[in-house]
């Protein structure tokens, strides 16, 4: 017998099977992950689309990009300050996000460390200019002196009228500092030729010493400057003494270079321009033109906390190394500005962003002369990813609980039928074995139901089988009682008669009821050995005419007086037989045809054979079957008494071997009665 320690009902192997329907999403997450691979290749595409698109759209277009054409590669750019007020101060809080693009300049002397930093930008009116100083040893100018004996900047540069001219920033103290110019005049008293002092009261400067130096903060008006503007720093180390000297350009002041209105409206409407941010650099990488953002606000979603889990976060903020660039450098504009187009994929600092950028030539009679830098992050892409996502998953789970709740109501269905099924079936059966009461069937065309009938076909066999075994003691009680007292009477006679014709007469009739006796018990051992000589049985092409005709002839020497009338098409058919055991079959079925047909009716035999299947059919003319044992007849134990005494016991046991060999043959018996209910049927189909 079954026995487990843990019982799981099959309403929870149900449920837990329903478990694997999670490898829908799983497949779906999986398909949607492998997706971006795809998603990046197209990003990547389009990038470099928009790029090509721009790029075509300035080439031949040499006054955007006059700086191309020069030699000098210290082009100073003016940065935006997005609207961010400075204040002269001397102090770099209102610069600290503008300060990694600052331009570092050194003194061409190897024994001087001393270096300034620059950051350039402007607003509405204004030049924001920040000097970051590194000195070893600030030398204020002397108050009152006449002369620059101390550290000083120069500002170089032409005006709107290419004039050149130069503005003095040289301090006395911590603080606001007066810049001024340096005019020149003739003395018409000492015919000298002199210089004085001109302060610039429209610019504003403002000096803070620091730990390695001091910052100059610088506000000059805009119309006071042309295309040019330089720098030069005279460091004194000594006052009075000797000079170094650290500046911006070598002749000429460097060129201004800042984001022109014009280049980005060459750039075309129909271009989406949300997420993305368009370069246009001059062949040195200076920064013409720049326009869009890489930054957008994403949508919130409720399940962005688990979408997490499952796939790489999308930050809107993050830290943007580019934002305000002066110049830009790396594989794909060293590539784009040597005529191939090329796209490259980076991490933002913060590692909160990955960004892709598409650099293209652009071209001024077949030369380069600048390139066009595309970017955009892979926001859009997780986005995108979240939003299919959070659809399928609503879907998916919303799928999984309507199938969760279908196999529970499956389950609970299943298991109250078997449990159904199980009650009916025990109660069925009493303690001793015995069926007792009635065992209903269900109506039902799944296997349960089948099982059901299958169940009750059981319990009406296993029935009829008790009541066979409960009228056994009966039938073999009058079976043997017959022959054992015609054997008692014979010996009783034999006893009281003296002549020998009597006693002779007695042996005889003794000699009979041994006869019958014996008979029974070789019906008993015949069912008790068919299964053995089914599995031992030989089968051998045999003419089913001829066979038929000589187990005929048989039977009209073993019933002499019954008639026997055999039917056979004129050609042969030949069959794969057992001989003995198909002789076995027919002689059940004749013995019982006989024992019920009509004495001075006879039976008819007939073979009809069609390709290789035969039908034999033996008629005989006498009380038809009961309607309900027409299905029953070929099963164990199932007897019904016949018209004549002569065929010998009736155990119920014939026409079920005869069942058995028939279907080791790979046929089919079968028994009708007749359409005019006077005879039956018997039809072996083979």
């Amino acid at each position: 017998m079954f026995n487990s320690k843990i019982k799981i009902s099959l309403r929870s192997k149900l449920m837990l099977m329903s478990i694997s329907v999670l490898i829908i999403p799983y497949i779906g997450f999986e398909y949607i992950k492998q997706t971006e691979t795809y998603l990046r290749s197209e990003l990547e595409k389009s990038l470099a689309y928009i790029s090509t698109a721009v790029a075509s759209g300035l080439d031949n277009e040499p006054s955007f990009f006059r700086t191309s054409f020069s030699e000098e590669k210290d082009a100073l750019y003016v940065h935006k300050l997005n609207n961010h007020l400075i204040e002269i101060d001397g102090y770099i809080s209102d610069w600290r996000s503008y300060l990694k693009w600052s331009r570092s300049f050194e003194s061409i002397s190897l024994t001087n460390k001393d270096n300034f930093r620059l950051f350039l930008s402007e607003d509405r009116q204004y030049y924001n200019i920040l000097l970051q100083v590194e000195d070893d040893q600030l030398i204020y100018r002397t108050p009152g002196s006449n002369e620059i004996n101390g550290d000083h900047i120069v500002l170089v540069y032409r005006d709107k009228y290419a004039r050149l001219k130069k503005i003095y920033i040289s301090p006395i103290t911590s603080g606001a500092v007066n810049p001024f110019s340096i005019q020149k005049f003739f003395n018409e008293y000492t015919l000298i030729e002199e210089k004085k002092e001109k302060p610039l009261t429209n610019l504003k400067s403002f000096i803070q010493e620091t730990n390695k130096g001091f910052n100059i903060e610088v506000k000059i008006p805009l119309d006071m400057i042309g295309d040019n503007l330089g720098f030069v720093f005279n460091d004194y180390d000594i006052r009075n003494g000797a000079k170094n000297v650290i500046r911006t350009f070598a002749i000429e002041p460097n060129k201004i270079v800042r984001s022109s209105k014009d280049i980005i409206d060459k750039i075309p409407d129909h271009i989406d321009k949300v997420g993305k941010r368009i370069w246009i650099l001059d062949k040195h990488g200076l920064v013409l033109a720049s326009t869009g953002s890489l930054k957008q606000k994403l949508k919130e979603n409720v399940f962005n906390i688990l979408y997490t889990f499952l796939l790489p976060p999308a930050y809107d903020q993050f830290e943007d190394d580019l934002a305000g660039a002066s110049q830009l450098k790396g594989v794909e504009i060293e590539s784009a500005l040597k005529g191939i187009q090329k796209t490259k994929w980076r991490s933002s600092p913060d590692n909160r962003a990955v960004i892709v950028s598409a650099a293209t030539p652009i071209y001024f009679d077949k030369e380069i002369i600048g390139a066009v830098v595309v970017e955009e992050t892979t926001n859009n892409i997780q986005f995108m990813q979240r939003q299919v996502l959070s659809d399928f998953f609503d879907e998916a789970l919303f799928t999984l609980a309507f199938i969760v709740l279908l196999l529970l109501l499956f389950a609970s269905r299943l298991s109250s039928r078997l449990i159904k099924l199980n009650r009916d079936a025990t109660s069925a059966i009493d303690e001793h074995g015995k069926v007792q009461g009635e065992f209903t069937s269900s109506s039902s065309s799944d296997e349960i139901g089948e099982l059901s009938r299958s169940f009750s076909s059981i319990l009406k066999r296993l029935d009829q089988y008790h009541h066979y075994l409960e009228g056994m003691t009966g039938r073999l009680s009058h079976e043997l009682r017959t022959p054992m007292t015609i054997v008692k009477s014979s010996l009783d006679r034999m006893e009281k008669e003296s002549h020998e014709d009597e006693k002779k007469e007695a042996l005889n009739r003794a000699k009979q009821g041994l006869d019958r006796l014996q008979n029974l018990l070789n019906r008993l051992s015949e069912a008790a050995s068919i299964e053995q000589a089914l599995q031992e049985g030989d089968k051998q092409s045999i003419i089913l005419n001829a066979f038929l005709e000589q187990c005929i002839d048989g039977y009209r020497n073993a019933f002499p007086n019954q008639e026997f009338d055999l039917n056979t098409p004129s050609d042969d058919f030949e069959m794969n037989i057992d001989g003995e055991l198909f002789s076995q079959m027919l002689d059940k079925i004749i013995s019982n045809a006989v024992n019920f047909s009509h004495p001075d009716k006879p039976i008819l035999i007939n073979l009809i054979h069609n390709l290789d299947h035969a039908t034999i059919e033996i008629i005989n003319y006498g009380s038809p079957l009961p309607q309900n044992m027409t299905d029953e007849l070929f099963n164990s134990m199932v007897s019904i008494p016949g018209n004549r005494t002569d065929t010998g016991p009736h155990l119920g046991l014939g026409l079920f071997i005869a069942r058995l060999i028939a279907e080791f043959h790979g046929g089919v018996i079968s028994a009708s009665n007749l359409q005019d209910q006077k005879g039956v049927c018997f039809s072996i189909k083979i």
